[in-house]
């Protein structure tokens, strides 16, 4: 975590794990997004991550481990889900820069800031039932306010990544920049951002113009992820996963 000019950063920093979310990692998000409220002077609050990759969502081996243990997987993913609602109703503007993969709940935090900059190099992708999981950090709800129901069913159900420009098109990004120019492209942003209590009423206004829709939808999804995680062909689709990422390494 770093004070850079108007903005507070936090960088994930695990890129031989694709800079997937253990629970250290949830543990210093968590401290960023805290720090929110007590730092002065911020207008913005930016998650990038390190070596060519975003991130590549929630740790699965560190929830493989817990799958025996019903509650205990129930409350690893509900961890990482109130992290990503914090994010999205954090008390100032978010920004993903999406510095390379962005992958499930790596692209459900890009789907959960207010803005996202991307290099051009990226590529974005949700994942989960390619893998025989569920989403749980919000994408089947937020996906289709973005893309639309049809769009978004196709990269849910297909797993399939976009580049960055194609992302751009759909309306999942903000802007896309030069991979060498993605920070400065962040600042220039958090420059142009206004501030003030007219600024915090039009983004509290924005962020709830589709919330009651966005809650029930957000629900319905912890609602099918529980049920998932109850199903026992669960484990063998995630210890499949987990066994392919370690001979892949």
């Amino acid at each position: 975590m770093s004070r850079r000019g108007d903005a507070l950063w936090a960088r994930i920093e695990r890129p031989r794990q694709g800079n997937a979310c253990n629970s250290a990692v949830m543990e210093g998000l968590e401290t960023w997004l805290a720090a929110a409220v007590a730092e002065e002077g911020l207008k913005a609050l930016v998650l990038t991550g390190s070596g060519g990759v975003f991130c590549a969502g929630a740790d699965m081996k560190e929830g493989a481990a817990l799958l025996g243990d019903e509650a205990a997987a129930e409350a690893y993913v509900r961890r990482g889900r109130d992290l990503v609602e914090t994010l999205a109703s954090a008390p100032l503007p978010t920004i993903a820069a999406v510095n390379g993969v962005a992958l499930a709940g790596g692209f459900e935090l890009v789907l959960a800031a207010d803005f996202a900059v991307a290099a051009r190099s990226a590529r974005l992708g949700d994942g989960h039932v390619a893998h025989g999981v569920v989403p749980g950090w919000g994408s089947t709800a937020r996906l289709p306010r973005l893309v639309g129901a049809r769009e978004a069913t196709l990269l849910l159900l297909t797993g399939e990544t976009r580049s960055a420009d194609e992302m751009l098109e759909l309306g999942v990004l903000t802007a896309v920049a030069d991979d060498d120019r993605l920070e400065a492209a962040v600042e220039d942003l958090v420059d142009r951002l206004a501030t003030g209590p007219a600024a915090q009423r039009v983004l509290e206004l924005t962020r709830n113009s589709t919330r009651a829709s966005l809650d029930a939808a957000l629900a319905a999804e912890w609602d099918a992820l529980t049920a998932h995680l109850r199903d026992p062909a669960l484990r063998e689709g995630v210890t499949r996963f987990v066994d392919g990422r370690e001979t892949e390494s």
